[in-house]
């Protein structure tokens, strides 16, 4: 079964986009309103996971295989990444703690980096390298096999450290059951390699692991200075910056030294290679910055990081000439590139695409970076590679909403007045001036009683509250005119809403006429009837009371309508 190293949680995804502007190589893409990963173009640098506020990323785990391996009572040892000391600073306690739990042994994976570190010397002093880049980080050899396939040849042909130590871990027990404590994703891909399968049986994460030990009980251990003595121990000087550099002999004139952090300035000097510009160059290269002490399992230990840095310089007693000779180890490897499948686009399907992001010229495409990608023409090869959301555009969102504003704006029956705090008028639609009567005039600036005279309306307004309503005739304008007047404190200003009443003013007038006409017509129609009805009631002898009040009443209803 397949392994997805970096694993995403839609239901705590709040599409807040942080991991696709962040991820270096662009393999997190956003398809159907939802982040996706492009493993075959994924480095493993685990920006993705420190960046994401939501817990909505989480990272492959062995955690459960190695309980098993526990309680069977299997032979376990670990390989302790250098950084383990940002975590456990008093390796004593920790080994006691973890023999305590079963472990069969613990070893200290800077034992490799000293096989590793004798055997970059020695590419060194041999000279046959235009350029010699580290492969101790498995992003960065990643990086340079899918996406700088042409530089394979500059990967220093050595294993890493963890498989250099894994190497002489199986040489020495053969049966064991061998994992790392990592402070790196991409180490979890790295021991999945088809030429490393079986050195190391598992990869578990530093801060999971942490966990576990603080779920059995064992407080996180304090810093100390209790730190067991090993060969060649300037080899734990690898997780910090420029640490490799350390422990090989930089005096040698052939080559000259220099240390690469982050992603974006690896991917900067790979170019520089690429366009042969840089040439006799041994380059220390790390995917994090900060080196491997700021490995994304570390995240949560950051505040250690000073504390650790003086403590390794502290307790580093080694020199420069190492002495570990690995004698039963191949160390070599050469690296292979991972091509990764690339479609070409023409310009016009490419001119399309812009388009329809609304990118009608080149004075729109801002290139502002917030969907992720540097230029709104990466974006565009993008949406044709189908990694993005053609409708992802910030700038382009805001245009069409201001449009829909201003449109709405333009074209409402009602008039829209902006004043500021000294009323004077700073903005105006046409239904406004056009009910002012005022079409020809650019009204901008000008107070607000040169349009509309009203001390009450005034009055009104001075009252400062969120929204108010307010009615009034005008004469002069012949209009008569409803006001909502909202408040925008924040900003001082205060938009009004104007309503024309006159036409309602003219049907209630008109009703109210129809109903006086009515009223004097059923009157008569009333009076005509009583007359007939009291002829009839004096000619059969009865009362005409009950038939008054009757049509008294309904003469009552049709009144008061």
């Amino acid at each position: 079964m397949r392994k997805h190293f970096i694993q995403l949680s839609e239901a705590n995804c709040r599409n807040c986009m942080r991991c696709v502007r962040i991820c270096p190589t662009k393999a997190m893409t956003y398809v159907d309103h939802q982040p996706v990963i492009k493993e075959d173009e994924c480095i493993l640098c685990g920006d993705c996971y420190t960046i994401c506020p939501h817990f909505a990323k989480k990272v492959y785990s062995d955690l459960d295989l190695l309980k098993i391996w526990l309680q069977e009572g299997q032979d376990v040892i670990v390989s302790l990444a250098p950084s383990f000391v940002l975590v456990w600073p008093n390796l004593k306690k920790l080994t006691d703690i973890l023999k305590g739990i079963g472990f069969y042994k613990v070893e200290e994976t800077a034992i490799g980096a000293a096989m590793v570190s004798k055997t970059y010397s020695k590419l060194v002093s041999e000279n046959e390298m235009d350029n010699i880049i580290t492969t101790c980080c498995p992003a960065i050899v990643s990086l340079v096999e899918k996406y700088y396939p042409d530089l394979i040849n500059y990967l220093a042909p050595v294993v890493s450290p963890l498989i250099a130590h894994g190497k002489k871990i199986r040489f020495e027990n053969p049966e064991a059951k061998i994992i790392f404590l990592t402070p790196c994703i991409a180490k979890q891909k790295e021991i999945e390699k088809e030429e490393f399968k079986g050195l190391i049986d598992a990869c578990i994460n530093i801060d999971e692991f942490n966990q576990y030990l603080q779920e059995l009980g064992y407080d996180r251990v304090e810093f100390s200075s209790d730190y067991n003595q090993m060969n060649d121990d300037i080899a734990r000087n690898y997780p910090y910056p420029g640490g490799i550099l350390k422990t090989i002999a930089t005096d040698n004139n052939n080559y000259i030294y220099l240390n690469v952090e982050g992603v974006k300035q690896a991917k900067e000097v790979l170019k520089m290679i690429s366009e042969q510009k840089l040439d006799g160059y041994f380059i220390e290269m790390s995917a994090c910055i900060g080196s491997c002490l700021n490995g994304p399992l570390l995240e949560n230990y950051q505040g250690n990081k000073l504390k650790a840095l003086q403590y390794l310089n502290s307790q580093v007693k080694g020199s420069h000439a190492l002495t570990y000779e690995a004698q039963d180890f191949d160390l070599s490897f050469n690296f292979s590139a991972d091509n990764i499948i690339r479609f070409k686009h023409d310009e016009s399907a490419i001119s399309d695409i812009l388009f329809l992001m609304g990118k009608t010229s080149i004075d729109k495409e801002l290139n502002c970076g917030m969907c992720g990608y540097e230029t709104c023409r990466e974006k565009a090869i993008a949406v044709l590679d189908n990694k993005a959301d053609i409708n992802l555009c910030l700038p382009n969102a805001l245009e069409k909403a201001e449009s829909i504003s201003n449109r709405i704006i333009e074209n409402t029956p009602n008039g829209i007045v902006v004043i500021d705090d000294k009323y004077l008028i700073k903005e105006i639609n046409p239904s406004a001036k056009h009910l002012l009567n005022i079409d020809s005039i650019n009204p901008k600036n000008m107070p607000l009683n040169s349009l509309i005279v009203d001390d009450d309306l005034i009055a009104v307004i001075d009252k400062n509250e969120k929204i108010q309503y307010y009615e009034n005739r005008y004469d002069d304008l012949h209009l008569s005119l409803e006001f909502a007047i909202i408040s925008l404190f924040e900003l001082d200003l205060k938009i009004i809403i104007i309503m024309d009443k006159t036409v309602d003013e003219i049907k209630d007038a008109m009703i109210k006429e129809l109903k006086i006409k009515t009223y004097k017509v059923t009157q008569n129609v009333i009076e005509e009837q009583m007359r007939t009805v009291q002829e009839i009631a004096s000619l059969l002898g009865e009362t005409t009371a009950k038939s008054k009040i009757a049509l008294n009443d309904l003469l009552k209803v049709i009144n008061d309508e």
